[in-house]
C-alpha cells in the first residue's frame, strides 16, 4: 500500500511538472530561433516577431490581385494596418465601409491598410467582390491561411495596427468602425511618432 502511494505521488509530480512546461513553455533561455527574427529598436532593445502587441509583426510576402509580390516589409516607415478577412465572413463584411472611409481619410499620410483575404477560392473570385465593394486599399490573397495561423487568428476579422516600425501596437479581434474617433487618434499617435 505504501509503494502504491509513492508512485502516485510521482505520478502526480510527473503530470504537474509536464503541465507546468506546457503553460510556461521552455524557450526563456534561448539565444537564437530561427523561426523568430529580431531587429534593433532605437539602438537598445531587440524584439522577435510574434502576433502580439509590442512585438515585430511576422513577415509574409503575398501576392496582390494583379498578381504582384507584396511583402509586409515594404512598408516599413508606414503605420499599418493588417486586416485578416474572408468575403464570406459577415463581420468582415460590415466592417469594410469604415476600413474604405479610413482609407480615404489617411492614405496621404504614411499609412496603409493590407488587406489579407483568406479565402480558399481563386483570386478572380476575391477580386469581383473587392470591386463590388469598391475596396480601394490593397488586397492580397492567402487561400492557404497561413498568414492568419502566423498571426494566431482564431477568428476573423482580425486586425493589427502597425507602427512605422512594425511593432504591433493594437490587435482588435471582430468588426469595429475603423474612422470612429478613438481609431483614428490611435493611428495619428503613431502617424506622429
Amino acid at each position: 500500500m505504501l509503494h502504491k502511494r509513492s508512485l502516485l505521488r510521482i505520478g502526480v509530480v510527473l503530470v504537474c511538472l509536464v503541465v507546468a512546461i506546457g503553460l510556461f513553455g521552455c524557450e526563456g533561455k534561448k539565444e537564437s530561433n530561427p523561426g523568430k527574427k529580431k531587429t534593433e529598436i532605437s539602438g537598445t532593445q531587440e524584439l522577435k516577431e510574434s502576433p502580439q502587441e509590442g512585438f515585430l509583426a511576422p513577415s509574409f510576402t503575398l501576392q496582390d490581385l494583379g498578381g504582384a509580390q507584396i511583402s509586409l516589409g515594404d512598408f516599413k516607415g508606414k503605420v499599418v494596418l493588417l486586416n485578416l478577412w474572408a468575403t464570406w465572413c459577415g463581420p468582415c463584411r460590415k466592417e469594410i465601409p469604415s476600413l474604405e472611409r479610413l482609407y480615404q481619410l489617411r492614405k496621404d499620410r504614411a499609412f496603409e491598410i493590407l488587406a489579407v483575404s483568406v479565402d480558399r477560392t481563386s483570386p478572380s473570385k476575391v477580386a469581383s467582390f473587392v470591386a463590388n465593394q469598391q475596396m480601394s486599399f490593397p488586397v492580397l490573397v492567402n487561400p492557404r491561411g497561413d498568414v492568419g495561423q502566423r498571426y494566431w487568428a482564431k477568428a476573423i476579422p482580425t486586425s493589427f495596427l502597425l507602427d512605422k516600425k512594425g511593432v504591433i501596437r493594437w490587435k482588435v479581434v471582430g468588426a469595429r468602425e475603423w474612422d470612429d474617433a478613438y481609431a483614428l487618434s490611435r493611428i495619428d499617435q503613431l502617424l506622429s511618432e
